[in-house]
C-alpha cells in the first residue's frame, strides 16, 4: 500500500466519521427545538385562554353590574311611586276631610244666622201685633226695629272668605272707618288678605303722611298693588314703599314729589315690579337707568307726559337684562322722543303687545319700519297727533297690527305743546312753565274726584 492511498483512505474515512457525527448532532438538535417550539405553543395557547376567559369574565362581571344597579333603581323608582301614592290618597283624604269640616260648620253658621233671623223676624211681628191690638199709631217696620232690641246677627261669624268678599266692595277710607267700630270689626279689616291692593288716592285729602308709612310698615309683607295717584306726599312717604320687598304693580301717576331718589330706594327695595306707572313725574335720565338694572321682570311702563328724561335715558331700557319682557308701553305726551332712540328700543323689545306713542311730534315714518322690524308681535299701536308721521306709512302698518289709532292733526291745546314740540306760551291755553303745565293737566284729570271727595 502506497503513502498517496494511504492518505486517501484516511481522509475518506475522516471525512464519513464527521459526516456521520453530524448528521447525528443535527437529528438531535432539531428534536430538541421542535420539543421546545411545541413547549412554547401550549404555554402560549394557555395564556391565550387564560386572557380570553378573563376578558369574557370582566364583560360578564360588568353586565351584572349594571343589572344589578338597574335594578336598585328600579326597587328605588317604585319605592318612590309608591310613597307617592301615598302621599296623594293621604293628601286626598284630608283634603277631602278638611272640606267636608268646613261645609259643615259654614252649614252650622248658616243655620244658626238662619234661626236668628227667624227669632228677629217672629219678634218683630209681634211687636208689630201688639202694637196694632193696642190703641197707639201704627209704627213702620224700621220704626219697630229701632225700637226693638238690637238683632243678634255678628258679622264676625261669616266664614273669612265671605267677609274679604265684602270688605273687598269698600274703599281705603271705609274699610279704616270699620276698623273703628269695635274690637271684632277691627280685627276683621286686618285680614292680611285685605291689604294686598292699597289705594291711597282715595284718602289723599284725608290720611296724613305719618298714617301711609305706619300702614306700608305695618302690611309691608302683604302689600302686592300700590296706587298713590295724585298723592302730594313727602319723599320720606315714597321711601316707605320700599320696604314693600313683593311689590308687583306700582302707581305713583301725577305726583309733583315723586323724584329720582325715591324712585332708587323703591327699585333697590322692590325688584319684582310688573307694572309701573310714572305718568306726569319729574323723573329725569336717572330713573331710566335704574329701570334694566333692577325690574328685569317689568312689563308694563307708562312713562307718559314725562319731558325730562332724554333718548339717552330711553336707551337705557336695553342695558344688560334690561326691560326685553316689555308688553304695554306708554310715551305719549313725550315730545322730547326721536327716532334714534325708538330704533334702538324696538330691536330689544320683541315681546311689546302695546305701543301708545300719541304725541310724539319729532318721530317721522323711520319709527314704523324699525318697529316692523323689530316687534313682530306688536298688536295695538297708538298715533294719535303724530303730524311727521304719513299717511301712507300708517296705511302701511295698519296690515302688521290688528288695532290702530292714527291721525296727523295738530295737538290740542291741552298737550301744552304746538306740532313742533315747542311749548305754548298763550295764557288763555296754558302757562309758559313747564311745572305748571302739570299742574293743569292734573286738575283736569282729577276734578271730578276732588269734587267727589
Amino acid at each position: 500500500m502506497t503513502p498517496e492511498l494511504m492518505i486517501k483512505a484516511c481522509s475518506f474515512y475522516t471525512g464519513h466519521l464527521v459526516k456521520t457525527h453530524f448528521c447525528t448532532w443535527r437529528d438531535i438538535t432539531h428534536t430538541n427545538q421542535n420539543v421546545v417550539l411545541a413547549d412554547k405553543m401550549n404555554r402560549a395557547v394557555t395564556r391565550y385562554n387564560f386572557r380570553l376567559q378573563k376578558s369574557v369574565f370582566h364583560h360578564w362581571h360588568s353586565y351584572i353590574e349594571d343589572q344589578k344597579e338597574k335594578l336598585k333603581n328600579m326597587v328605588l323608582r317604585i319605592q318612590r311611586i309608591i310613597y307617592c301614592h301615598k302621599l296623594t290618597i293621604i293628601l286626598t283624604k284630608w283634603r277631602n276631610r278638611a272640606r267636608y269640616k268646613n261645609k259643615k260648620k259654614e252649614d252650622e253658621l248658616i243655620s244658626k244666622h238662619e234661626l236668628q233671623l227667624k227669632k228677629w223676624r217672629n219678634r218683630l211681628l209681634l211687636k208689630g201685633a201688639s202694637a196694632g191690638k193696642s190703641d197707639l199709631p201704627e209704627q213702620s217696620s224700621s220704626e219697630v226695629c229701632l225700637v226693638d232690641e238690637t238683632p243678634e246677627c255678628d258679622i264676625s261669624q261669616l266664614p273669612e272668605r265671605a267677609i274679604l268678599q265684602i270688605f273687598f266692595y269698600l274703599s281705603l277710607k271705609d274699610v279704616i272707618i270699620c276698623g273703628q267700630v269695635n274690637r271684632a270689626w277691627m280685627l276683621m279689616t286686618q285680614l292680611s288678605s285685605l291689604w294686598n291692593a292699597i289705594d291711597f288716592s282715595t284718602v289723599k285729602h284725608v290720611i296724613p303722611d305719618k298714617y301711609i308709612v305706619s300702614t306700608l310698615q305695618r302690611w309691608r309683607l302683604n302689600v302686592l298693588r300700590l296706587n298713590f295717584r295724585g298723592c302730594l306726599l313727602r319723599p320720606r312717604t315714597f321711601r316707605s314703599a320700599s320696604h314693600c320687598r313683593n311689590l308687583q304693580e306700582l302707581n305713583v301717576s301725577d305726583c309733583p314729589t315723586f323724584t329720582d331718589e325715591s324712585m332708587r330706594h323703591i327699585s333697590e327695595g322692590c325688584p319684582g315690579v310688573l307694572y309701573l306707572n310714572l305718568s306726569n313725574t319729574t323723573i329725569t335720565n336717572r330713573t331710566m337707568r335704574l329701570l334694566p338694572r333692577h325690574f328685569h321682570n317689568l312689563q308694563n311702563l307708562s312713562l307718559a307726559y314725562c319731558r325730562r328724561f332724554t333718548d339717552k335715558g330711553l336707551q337705557y331700557l336695553n342695558l344688560g337684562n334690561g326691560c326685553h319682557k316689555l308688553i304695554y308701553l306708554d310715551l305719549s305726551g313725550c315730545t322730547q322722543i326721536t327716532d334714534s332712540a325708538m330704533e334702538i328700543l324696538s330691536a330689544k323689545c320683541h315681546y311689546l303687545h302695546i305701543l301708545d306713542i300719541s304725541g310724539c311730534v319729532l318721530l317721522t315714518d323711520q319709527i314704523l319700519e324699525d318697529l316692523q322690524i323689530g316687534c313682530k308681535q306688536l298688536r295695538i299701536l297708538k298715533m294719535q297727533y303724530c303730524t311727521n308721521i304719513s299717511k301712507n306709512a300708517a296705511e302701511r302698518m295698519s296690515s302688521k297690527v290688528q288695532q290702530q289709532e292714527y291721525n296727523s292733526n295738530d295737538p290740542p291745546h291741552w298737550f301744552g305743546y304746538d306740532r313742533a314740540g315747542n311749548p305754548l306760551t298763550q295764557p288763555d291755553n296754558i302757562t309758559s312753565s313747564k311745572g305748571s303745565l302739570e299742574l293743569t293737566v292734573e286738575k283736569s284729570t282729577y276734578s271730578s274726584e276732588e269734587e267727589a271727595a
